[in-house]
């Protein structure tokens, strides 16, 4: 990381764009990921596909 051959309050400035900058694409991140799950329940539903009456897939002890 750059701010470890800093000093003072360059160092603090960057961890703290850093810390920023992760916090930003982690909220935009999660956004599409709820974004990308509704729009994916909403075109199945237009399919005819109902979710809650497909059976899920039971996974073996391996």
């Amino acid at each position: 990381m750059q701010s470890w051959w800093l000093n003072g309050r360059a160092s603090a400035a960057l961890l703290d764009h850093v810390a920023a900058t992760i916090q930003y694409c982690q909220q935009r991140n999660a956004q599409a990921r709820r974004s990308h799950a509704k729009r994916t329940r909403r075109k199945l539903r237009e399919k005819g596909v109902k979710l809650t009456e497909i059976e899920r897939c039971r996974w073996g002890p391996t």
